[in-house]
């Protein structure tokens, strides 16, 4: 849908015409000389001055904010016809759609015969806005563009020597010093490094995909070392339980010491060298007692007690004897 085009009322105050200038084929950004470009930048980033010292400033997101809100094009006309109310001023083009970038406010524009035979011709090179301010002197909006031909700043096509001071990382050398190359580096060595770049640079949506693989992996992985880390732990406790190395109470206590990898080589070397702390009892090799352990009347405390009277007895001897044998051995008498 077409914008209307603007009439604002300049009996307003807070006017400024004719205070930024840039060159439309720089701000053209490599177009040929006489030609119309599409963006032209309209004005600066940041504060500014001009050569009578007026400061003013340009947020270009509110200027965007603004032109959007208001659906009104911009007109480009010639050397400010339409602020001073010349006779026969008329529009050359139309700023369509505003821009903020890194360094300024930049218009696309719809050129028409006038603009496109004043740019061929190049009696009309520089850009100059105009605007209503506030009292601060910020930009509120645009008003129109004029195409110029004498810059109302020093230097031609820069707005003022403070705001490429404030702005470096928008003049080539700042570019080339972010890109690592040397100072002097061109825009076609600028463009290489940035080319080269982008060919290394993954898709965020590949790389978030490769993390989430790798996190899938790593959490397979680590169960199957938990699983290979407990199936050894249980092995090595196993065989010294058998081995009667450790006893059953001390088994959960030794698998703690198991949980790192330097103390899993610990307690296997101790394992090694702890003797057993009980005696076989032999009773693998021995037939059962006829009639069982003992006589099913005999009463377990008292064969327990006969079972120690014999342990004394037999130590007196000089020969020890496990509770085990003991109890055997009482057993067996009893059964004869």
């Amino acid at each position: 849908m077409s914008r209307p085009a603007a009439s604002p009322d300049l009996s307003l105050p807070n006017v400024a015409a004719g205070v930024v200038v840039t060159d439309v084929a720089i701000a053209a950004a490599g177009a040929a000389a006489g030609t119309a470009p599409d963006w032209i930048k309209i004005g600066p980033r940041g504060s500014f001055t001009t050569r009578d010292g007026r400061a003013y400033a340009f947020d270009p997101d509110t200027l965007v904010a603004r032109f959007s809100a208001d659906g009104v094009d911009i007109p480009v006309d010639l050397d400010h016809a339409i602020v001073e109310k010349a006779a026969g001023a008329a529009a050359q083009g139309w700023v369509k759609q505003l821009e903020a970038r890194a360094d300024g406010l930049y218009g696309k524009v719809e050129w028409l015969a006038g603009g496109k035979a004043a740019l061929a011709a190049r009696t009309h090179r520089y850009v100059s806005p105009s605007f209503h301010h506030d009292a601060a002197g910020v930009a509120t909006w645009i008003h129109s563009i004029s195409l110029v031909p004498a810059p109302a700043l020093p230097g031609a096509a820069v707005a003022s020597a403070g705001h490429a001071q404030t702005h470096p990382e928008t003049s080539m050398k700042g570019i080339a010093a972010a890109l690592g190359l040397n100072a002097d580096a061109n825009e076609a060595a600028c463009l290489s490094a940035l080319t080269e770049i982008r060919s290394k640079t993954v898709d965020k949506a590949v790389h978030d995909e490769a993390l989430a693989s790798l996190s899938a992996a790593k959490t397979e992985l680590d169960g199957i070392k938990a699983a290979a880390r407990k199936k050894e732990v249980d092995d090595l406790l196993e065989g010294a339980l058998k081995a009667k190395t450790i006893v059953p109470a001390e088994r959960d206590a030794y698998a703690n010491l198991c949980a790192t990898d330097a103390g899993l080589a610990s307690v296997r070397e101790l394992l090694k060298v702890k003797p057993a702390q009980l005696g076989a009892s032999g009773l693998d090799s021995r037939p059962a007692p006829a009639g069982g352990l003992a006589a099913p009347d005999v009463n377990p405390v008292t064969l327990a007690a006969k079972a120690q009277m014999y342990q004394s007895d037999m130590r007196a001897k000089g020969v020890e004897v496990s509770i085990s044998d003991a109890v055997n051995a009482v057993s067996a008498e009893g059964a004869r």
